[in-house]
Parts: C-alpha cells; sequence; structure tokens
C-alpha cells in the first residue's frame, strides 16, 4: 500500500506574527522595567543618604557612598541635561565634600591603603567611575557655565590621584630596599 505524501504547510504565513509579536513584547517589558528601576533609584536617594549617614565606621561609611554618591552622580547628570546647571553644580559639589570627608576619615583611621585596603578599594572604584560619568556630563555643559564644574571636578581627580597614591606606593619596577 502506497501512502500518499502530507500537503506542504505554509510556514511562513504561521509563523511571521510571531517573529514580530514577541521581540515587541520583549522590547516593551525591557522598557518598562528599566524605567521602573529607573524611579526606584530615585525614590531610594533618602534611603541611601540616611544610611550613609548613620554609619559611624569610615570603612564602612566608603561603602555607603558607593550607593548614595551614585544617586548624587545621576542627579547631578539629570540636572545638567535639564540645563539646571545651579542645581547641577549644587549637587556636584555635596558630592565632592562627602567624597573628602570620607577619604579624612579613611586617612585618619591609621590603616596602611597597601596592607588594608578596605574602603581605600571601594572609594577608589566608585571614585572612578563617578568621574568618567562626569566626563561624559561636561561637555553639555556651555562654556561660560563649564568653569564651576571643572573645578570640583579637578578636585574630585586630585582626590583620586591622592588616593591611588596612597594605594599604590612604590613605583612599578623598583625594587624594595628592605628586602
Amino acid at each position: 500500500m502506497l501512502k500518499q505524501p502530507m500537503p506542504r504547510r505554509r510556514i511562513s504565513g504561521r509563523f511571521f506574527p510571531h517573529r514580530i509579536i514577541f521581540p515587541a513584547i520583549l522590547l516593551s517589558v525591557v522598557v518598562v522595567s528599566a524605567g521602573i528601576a529607573r524611579t526606584q533609584q530615585q525614590d531610594r536617594m533618602p534611603e541611601y543618604k540616611e544610611k550613609y549617614e548613620k554609619e559611624t565606621d569610615p570603612i564602612r561609611k566608603a561603602k555607603a557612598l558607593g550607593n548614595y554618591g551614585d544617586a548624587q552622580i545621576q542627579h547631578f547628570v539629570r540636572e545638567a541635561s535639564a540645563e539646571d546647571f545651579d542645581a547641577a553644580s549644587a549637587m556636584l559639589s555635596d558630592y565632592k565634600n562627602e567624597v573628602r570627608f570620607v577619604f579624612e576619615a579613611l586617612k585618619a583611621t591609621g590603616n596602611d591603603p597597601e596592607k588594608k585596603a578596605d574602603g581605600f578599594k571601594e572609594l577608589e572604584f566608585h571614585l572612578r567611575k563617578t568621574l568618567w560619568q562626569i566626563d561624559r556630563t561636561l561637555p553639555v555643559v556651555p562654556i561660560d557655565r563649564r568653569e564651576a564644574l571643572q573645578e570640583i571636578h579637578d578636585e574630585l581627580v586630585r582626590t583620586h590621584a591622592e588616593l591611588i597614591h596612597m594605594l599604590f606606593p612604590r613605583e612599578a619596577g623598583k625594587k624594595n630596599d628592605g628586602k
């Protein structure tokens, strides 16, 4: 007995809607979740500030500055993009003061950053990321308003350089004289 061959189905007509609908749904979910995450981040700034201000240990304060500082820098970027340069400058100045306070508190602990890098390392990572974000935002600011922000940026760069020299005091390639 011979079996009759099955007729061919039209595959393209059946699967075409799925090729459009699934990516559209996926894209919608990504956009909505990004918006929700951004809203939650904005709402959490007071929470991060409260946690940062309550902390008394300089090492844990440096770790708490990570979240609070990120929120401050996001606020700075938002204000600069919205052309509210006075608010952006005030936020960046507050951030600079917080970084300097934490850095001075870490130095006052008497810990050797080369041997016990807790706190120093977190502050350096955070400060490096922040400087990158500020470098990307400064070109948006008009030249006549950029000077004050550039001074704050330069102060943060000096703090970062001092922090790097504390973490890595010996020059690369030189041997330790004591050994």
